[in-house]
């Protein structure tokens, strides 16, 4: 197998493929949404940001040689819930986690990404919530996190 300089697009491709055959019915954006169209939204690859960097790789002791086969990195993604005219934050706060819980349980089911990556899990999380005048709306950036060999 040829050497590629990094599994990033192959691994945001089946992320996005395993979430939306996972999560019918939810609305999976590969990176920035363009229009929002539905009251639960997952970001793959998207801070929240616009013009964020949204993938970061972290350098091993592996990766320090002349020619590194070895890649870690994180994904940052979104989750979130919105319910209209709704001012209960935990209807919103509770499907927003169930999102997220949907994602780490795609992942679950094939860490490797049909052995693209040794593995790709959910890491980290952060969670805020807001009541807006069009209802309450609850979001969680979480971390994807992948281990994976270049070669």
């Amino acid at each position: 197998m040829p050497q590629i300089v990094s599994t990033v697009p192959a691994v945001l491709d089946a992320i996005v493929a395993a979430v939306r055959a996972a999560l019918p019915g939810v609305e999976v954006w590969d990176g920035q949404p363009v229009k929002q169209t539905a009251d639960d939204v997952i970001c793959i690859a998207f801070t929240g940001e616009p013009d964020e960097a949204a993938v970061n790789s972290t350098i091993s002791l592996e990766q320090m040689a002349r020619d590194p086969a070895r890649e870690s990195y994180n994904i940052t993604c979104l989750a979130s819930s919105w319910q209209g005219e709704q001012e209960n934050a935990k209807t919103v706060r509770d499907r927003a986690y169930d999102l997220v819980d949907g994602v780490a349980a795609a992942l679950a089911a094939d860490q490797a990404l049909a052995g693209l990556v040794m593995r790709a899990m959910v890491a980290t999380q952060a969670f805020a919530q807001a009541q807006t005048d069009r209802g309450a709306v609850a979001t969680v950036q979480f971390v994807i996190h992948v281990d994976a060999y270049t070669r």
